[in-house]
């Protein structure tokens, strides 16, 4: 048995059948290569139909902000003295291409699926970077209160797959798999990983985006078509092909 346990998050999706790459110019933006390579084999995938990812692309902070000044200005116009603190009012008085002066722009790649108030993005600035950091932001902040998530897009993109993978919210990845032969067995010991002689230290993390300070450890046997998932340290997912 040869466990690989440094596992990306591309590596993941194409152990599961993510392993035809879309083709053609599908996305007008700049991005980082490893941003692309990933859209391009998650693109119409039913396996990300319910996670915080957008595989159908991303666009960039800046255009949410044009469509919301659009949609609120006949507000505006009738009483602009009540909205002279909002953001998108003050926004709207800036000329569009001054707004760099005020605040970054962000690409946005996905937000939490279930409400949709948390998106996630990288920084206009650092998109020419090979792996850039992955920002988050809340609805409810300000506009310029970007924090960094992880320090890297590949940290992200492997805490995505995890995410759908361990079914935690969403049973997404059993109802597609199982279809294709896949087999899932969930464990709240470890005994099997003694068994296998699988360390669960070297097993590589990546972070949930589903709760607070929720982890993941995982590591592949790909020979053997199997993976091995285990979420704080306390439960084991086995998802096996038949």
């Amino acid at each position: 048995m040869a466990v690989q346990y440094d596992v990306s998050a591309m590596e993941l999706i194409r152990l599961f059948g993510c392993d035809k790459p879309a083709s053609g110019a599908l996305w007008e933006v700049k991005m980082p290569a490893l941003l692309e390579e990933f859209l391009r084999l998650a693109k119409d995938q039913p396996l990300f139909e319910t996670s915080d990812f957008w595989s159908g692309g991303p666009y960039f902070f800046y255009e949410d902000i044009e469509e919301r000044i659009e949609d609120d200005e006949e507000y505006w116009e009738e009483n602009p003295e009540e909205y002279e603190e909002d953001e998108y009012y003050q926004m709207s008085k800036i000329p569009r291409e001054q707004w760099r002066e005020h605040m970054p722009d962000y690409l946005q790649i996905g937000s939490d699926y279930g409400v949709g108030c948390v998106t996630y993005g990288i920084r206009e600035t650092d998109l020419e970077k090979e792996d850039p950091p992955v920002y988050v932001w809340n609805e409810a902040n300000s506009l310029k209160d970007w924090r960094v998530l992880t320090d890297s897009l590949s940290v992200f993109l492997g805490g995505i797959v995890c995410d759908i993978l361990s079914g935690m919210n969403y049973p997404t990845a059993k109802s597609v798999l199982e279809k294709d032969a896949w087999m899932f067995k969930e464990l709240m010991h470890f005994d099997l990983l003694a068994q296998r002689q699988i360390e669960l230290s070297s097993m590589k993390k990546y972070p949930s985006f589903y709760g607070v300070e929720v982890f993941y450890r995982v590591c592949v046997d790909v020979e053997a078509k199997t993976l091995y998932l285990v979420r704080d340290d306390k439960e084991l997912l086995v998802i096996q092909h038949a």
